[in-house]
C-alpha cells in the first residue's frame, strides 16, 4: 500500500478513537500502538527492529539511573544503539569495498550485506532514544513508562521527517491528566498541514521539474542556467523538507500535541552557524547538544575547539543524512565553514572599525547572501 495511503489511513481512524477514549493514560497506550501499526504496514523489518530497540534502551535506562556503574552503562547503551544504526546505514555502503575480496575467497556471487536494507524511520528513532538515555544519565529526565517511551519513538506522524523531538517535551504533554479537545486542535492541524501539502506538492515539486531538464543534459545549458538550477535546487529542498515538517507539525496537533519547529527563515540568515540555529533545528540542536557540548570538553585547545570539533560533529551529521561518502564530504564542508566563522568572529573582535562595518546593514546583506551562496554550493554534494 502508498505510504501516503497508509499515512492518511493512521491518521483518521486513529484520531477518531484518540478523542473518543475518555482516559489520558489509554490514549497514549492506543497512540504508540498506532504507531507500530503504521511502521508495520510500511516496513516489516522496522517494525521489528523499533520494538527490540524500544526494549533495549527501555531495559538498559533502568540501569543507566539506577546502577553505581552509570557511566558504564549509558556508554554501552548508547554504543549498542550507534551500533545497530551503523550496521543498517553503513554495511550495504561497505558492501561494495569487500564484494572483490568475498568473491575472491567464496565461490558464491552473493554478499552478506547486498539484502541489508536500511529500515524507515531508524535514522530518527535512534537520535531520540540516545538523547533520551544520555538526558537520563545527566539527570535532566526521569525514566518513562514503556509505553511513553514507545509513543516517543514510534509517533506516527514524526517517524518518517522528524523533527527530532526530546522525551521532556513530549512527556509533559502526555502525562497529564486529559488533553481537554478544542476546536482550534482542527483548524491549527488543518492550516498547517495544508500549508505543508502547498510547499511540497506545488513549490518543491514543480521547482523539482523545472530545473530537472538542467540536471539531465547540463551540458546543454549555460553556466547561468546551471547556476539558476542550483538556486533552485536549494530552495526545492527547503520547501519538500520544511513541508514534510508542517505536515507533522499540524498532524499531531489534532492529538493535542505540540512539536518544535524546524525551520526559521534559515535562508535569511547572516552566517553558517546561524543557519544552522534555523535550519532543522532539532537536528542542530541535537547535533550541538550531543556533539559540541561533549566534544568539547574533551580539550581547550583552540586548534581543537574552533577546527577539530565542527569537523567531527558536522562530519557526524553528513554521514547521518547518508551512507555514500559525498554525505560525509558535505558534512565536513559545513564544518570547515563553522570552524572559519569562528576564526572569522575571533579576528574582528579585536578591530573595532571591522566590527563596527559588520554591523551596517550593507555588511548584513551581504553577509545573506554569501551564506547563501555557501550553502546552495553545498548541496552540490547531494546531487
Amino acid at each position: 500500500m502508498n505510504l501516503g495511503y497508509i499515512f492518511i489511513l493512521t491518521f483518521i481512524i486513529s484520531a477518531i478513537v484518540y478523542w473518543i477514549i475518555p482516559k489520558q493514560r489509554i490514549r497514549n497506550i492506543f497512540l504508540a500502538l498506532s504507531g507500530m501499526i503504521f511502521v508495520l504496514l510500511l516496513d516489516k523489518s522496522a517494525f521489528v527492529i523499533v520494538l527490540a530497540l524500544t526494549l533495549y534502551t527501555y531495559g538498559l535506562s533502568f540501569l543507566v539511573v539506577n546502577s553505581q556503574k552509570k557511566s558504564f552503562y549509558h556508554k554501552v547503551s548508547v554504543s549498542g544503539i550507534v551500533i545497530l544504526l551503523s550496521v543498517f546505514k553503513y554495511a550495504g555502503f561497505l558492501d561494495k569495498y569487500f564484494a572483490n575480496v568475498i568473491s575472491y575467497f567464496s565461490f558464491s556471487n552473493s554478499h552478506p550485506f547486498e539484502n541489508l536494507l536500511m529500515p524507515l524511520g531508524l535514522s530518527y528513532i535512534t537520535f531520540k532514544y540516545i538523547s533520551y538515555l544520555t538526558d537520563l544519565y545527566w539527570g535532566l529526565n526521569k525514566r518513562s513508562g514503556f509505553f511513553d517511551l514507545l509513543l516517543y519513538g514510534s509517533l506516527f506522524t514524526t517517524f518518517l521527517s522528524g523533527p527530532i523531538e526530546r522525551y521532556e517535551r513530549i512527556e509533559k504533554q502526555i502525562n497529564v491528566d486529559k488533553i481537554i479537545y478544542s476546536s482550534e486542535f482542527m483548524f491549527e492541524s488543518f492550516e498547517r498541514i495544508t500549508y505543508g501539502l502547498f510547499k511540497k506538492f506545488v513549490l518543491a515539486d514543480w521547482l523539482g521539474y523545472f530545473i530537472g531538464f538542467v540536471w539531465k543534459n547540463p551540458n546543454e545549458y549555460s553556466p547561468f542556467y546551471q547556476a539558476l538550477a542550483l538556486v533552485g535546487f536549494s530552495f526545492q529542498l527547503y520547501f519538500d523538507f520544511s513541508g514534510y515538517t508542517d505536515i507533522a507539525i499540524g498532524a499531531s496537533r489534532l492529538f493535542g500535541l505540540k512539536i518544535m519547529e524546524n525551520f526559521n527563515y534559515p535562508y535569511l540568515r547572516q552566517n553558517i552557524s546561524s543557519f544552522w540555529r534555523n535550519w532543522h533545528i532539532s537536528l542542530s540542536d541535537w547535533i550541538r547538544d550531543y556533539l559540541f557540548f561533549p566534544l568539547s570538553k574533551i580539550s581547550s585547545s583552540k586548534v581543537w575547539l574552533l577546527i577539530f570539533v565542527p569537523l567531527i560533529a558536522m562530519g557526524i551529521c553528513g554521514i547521518w543524512h547518508g551512507s555514500e561518502v559525498k554525505f560525509l564530504y558535505w558534512g565536513l564542508y559545513h564544518g570547515a565553514g563553522i570552524s572559519v566563522f569562528q576564526l572569522w568572529t575571533m579576528f574582528k573582535k579585536k578591530r573595532k572599525r571591522l566590527k563596527k562595518f559588520t554591523d551596517t546593514k550593507i555588511f548584513n546583506s551581504l553577509a545573506v547572501i554569501v551564506t547563501f551562496a555557501f550553502v546552495t554550493i553545498g548541496w552540490l554534494f547531494f546531487k
